[in-house]
């Protein structure tokens, strides 16, 4: 199963730390730093052993490394997505890659998932020196003076979560005098939620989802290798308003997937017959990148459902006309290194979506267009988006990326909240003269 809600990290894009994550999402980082200027093109290793106590059943460990390069750039990253910690005896977990060229840095750790008590011991990275052979350039078996990790990813607050604790203690049955614990029991956990969460049998899958709130139906949903619990910090303001329709989309999350390709008007044609079994005639929809496109597509296919859509980050083509060169370097990239359900994932990505200009005219529900001003998608498309669709607003969020839902969030949950609870008006500036 892959690992729930990491794919935050990845926003979206399975490609890089999102400077948006921070405190009272449902996870936690730790890093060491190690210089590697030395070993720059070998063979690595990440290893550490885990004892994991879980309170839901969701709650794991996993390794993580990234590599920052001489030039200031960051090179080879992983989250060790498809090797989760959840064993509740020790056991040894490794993670494997190759220093870029020009590495200078290797930031490695743990990070560790909703509600449950983690202990670590012996974290250790091992650069390759001959065949099957591995030389030890960091060690921490966590009994000196001072032996705890760093919180966070490495960039300032980044990753940092005040809701667990990192203390040592006396090991747990293994050899030498103590061992690092990571606490937690408040952790929120959307996305994994037993008593909100249920399956849908749709489209030959079982699609996840989650309900919360009692308002005007809205449903959420999440970018590419995203999962419910992205939208974590927002779900207590939208419940108030709401009734929230968090969804996993196929081959993500909880939800399950076919042998088939992944297309969007297959999965916006899954959230269109679960709004059919929950008797949902019409819905106000957030989409998130790819959840910003299943709301097009939505929009489009099965106009009656839909009242209003906000699509932030949305793309119509998969080119470089709507997307920069450096994104589409690194999706591809992603796709080469990624496991074979990373592949899948990214290969939408690649391919799709194919819509064109004269669709998104069709579109009659109101459509809120927004992406931030320093996103992945290029300003241009976003504003031809706008243009296309005859009922819409445009917004560009200043000093935001493609996670500026996060990193603006409150200035976010404003629009969005003016955007589907107040009339909708497309004044005209031509009535001042």
């Amino acid at each position: 199963m892959k690992h729930p809600g990491l794919s935050i990290l990845l926003l979206s894009l399975t490609i890089l730390f999102s400077p948006a994550v921070q405190a009272q999402e449902n996870w936690g980082s730790y890093v060491q730093a190690v210089p590697v200027k030395a070993y720059a093109g070998k063979k690595f290793r990440v290893q550490v052993s885990a004892l994991i106590q879980g309170v839901e059943d969701d709650a794991s460990g996993a390794l993580w490394a990234r590599v920052h390069r001489t030039n200031d750039q960051y090179g080879f990253f992983k989250i060790d997505n498809d090797n989760p910690m959840r064993a509740s005896e020790w056991k040894s977990y490794f993670l494997e890659g190759t220093f870029d060229p020009d590495a200078d840095t290797l930031l490695a750790g743990l990070i560790v998932q909703y509600n449950g008590t983690f202990y670590f011991d012996d974290f250790q990275v091992s650069v390759e020196s001959g065949r099957n052979k591995w030389r030890t350039i960091y060690q921490n078996n966590f009994e000196d003076k001072d032996p705890l990790l760093k919180p966070g990813i490495g960039d300032g607050n980044q990753g940092v979560n005040a809701l667990y604790n990192q203390a040592v203690t006396p090991t747990q049955g293994r050899k030498g005098r103590q061992a690092i614990v990571i606490t937690a029991k408040d952790v929120p956990n959307y996305g994994s939620n037993p008593k909100a969460g249920k399956y849908a049998d749709i489209n030959g899958i079982k699609l996840y989802y989650e309900v919360y709130g009692s308002g005007a139906p809205l449903v959420v949903l999440h970018g590419n290798g995203g999962s419910i619990s992205n939208v974590t910090p927002h779900y207590p303001e939208l419940i108030k308003k709401y009734k929230v329709i968090a969804v996993d989309s196929r081959a993500h999350g909880k939800s399950t997937d076919t042998d088939a390709p992944l297309t969007y008007e297959q999965m916006a044609a899954d959230v269109n017959a679960l709004l059919d079994q929950l008797q949902i005639d019409s819905t106000f929809i957030w989409g998130q990148s790819d959840g910003a496109i299943l709301g097009l597509i939505l929009a489009m296919d099965h106009p009656r459902k839909v009242k209003r859509v906000l699509a932030y980050g949305s793309n119509v083509q998969p080119d470089s006309s709507a997307i920069f060169y450096w994104g589409i370097q690194a999706i591809e990239k992603a796709y080469r290194d990624g496991t074979p359900h990373e592949k899948k994932l990214n290969k939408l990505m690649l391919d799709y979506p194919h819509i064109s200009y004269e669709r998104l005219k069709t579109i009659k529900a109101p459509v809120l267009v927004m992406a931030g001003d320093r996103d992945i998608i290029r300003p241009e498309h976003t504003l031809k988006i706008f243009q296309s669709i005859p009922n819409s607003q445009l917004c560009i969020l200043p000093g935001s990326t493609h996670g500026g839902s996060w990193e603006k969030r409150e200035l976010f949950l404003e629009l969005l909240n003016t955007f589907f609870l107040e009339p909708f008006t497309m004044p005209d500036t031509k009535s001042w003269f």
